[in-house]
């Protein structure tokens, strides 16, 4: 037998018997502390969710600091802002608060603390003033501190080639604390001070604005990275072998 042909045999095995790396614990369906199991599992990932490395070969979308594409907010309320580039430091040095489990639903939900998140890019802003479209450009930055985050998780038992494995409904973060303690757009409006002091107003001051706006941009890629970071872990893994009996 060649080469090639013994790698595909070995994939196809990984594939259909689910292999989980030994770095990843496991917790067993009748543990009467299924909470407790989870969150030391979750403790001991920790720093390697950080890294993307979750060993055995696994990676999964780094989460310090996590990189996102693009973040777009405010286009219907006057303020229309495009990140680009960001990248968000802090989430790694997460405070775990509360978990609740539910083995028998497949429900888990995970309160966290992110006690400073500082988020970088490059912003693109459009801003109606005094009837004028005006438009400008530079480097962002902001913090954050105390942000409590809400994560459901919500699991499927899935027959894939007759084993069944586990899947991952997509994840709404909910963020319940979102308070901004610095913001910063360089080059903003070339320095025209009363233009910037309406910006600042509004995205810091206006809290419509940000619950409307700034908050769901900003849950809604912190979802969709959770969600990935869930799948990949999950992804090739049996339910027998992520909760044994």
């Amino acid at each position: 037998m060649n080469y090639f042909k013994v790698i595909i045999i070995l994939y196809s095995i990984k594939i259909s018997s689910g292999i989980l790396p030994p770095t990843i614990p496991v917790c067993r369906r009748n543990n009467p502390n299924m909470s407790q199991c989870i969150a030391s599992a979750i403790e001991v990932l920790k720093p390697r969710l950080a890294s993307g490395d979750v060993g055995g070969g696994y990676t999964v979308p780094k989460i310090d600091p996590l990189f996102v594409n693009e973040i777009n907010f405010g286009e219907n309320d006057g303020v229309a802002v495009r990140l680009s580039g960001v990248n968000m430091h802090g989430i790694s040095g997460f405070k775990l608060d509360k978990l609740r489990a539910n083995i028998n639903d497949l429900k888990f939900d995970i309160l966290i603390t992110i006690p400073k998140l500082t988020t970088t890019a490059k912003y693109e802003m459009g801003f109606k003033f005094l009837g004028n479209k005006l438009n400008t450009n530079g480097d962002f930055f902001i913090t954050h501190e105390n942000m409590k985050i809400l994560i459901p998780i919500r699991l499927r038992r899935v027959i894939k080639n007759g084993i069944e494995v586990i899947r991952v409904d997509p994840i709404a973060v909910n963020i319940l604390n979102f308070k901004v303690t610095k913001i910063n757009f360089s080059n903003l409006f070339g320095g025209n001070k009363a233009i910037e002091d309406i910006i600042y107003t509004i995205l810091i001051n206006n809290s419509d604005f940000s619950s409307k706006n700034v908050r769901p941009a900003f849950e809604g890629n912190l979802s969709k990275i959770f969600t990935d970071v869930a799948n990949r872990i999950l992804d090739t893994t049996t339910f027998d072998e992520m909760f044994p009996i």
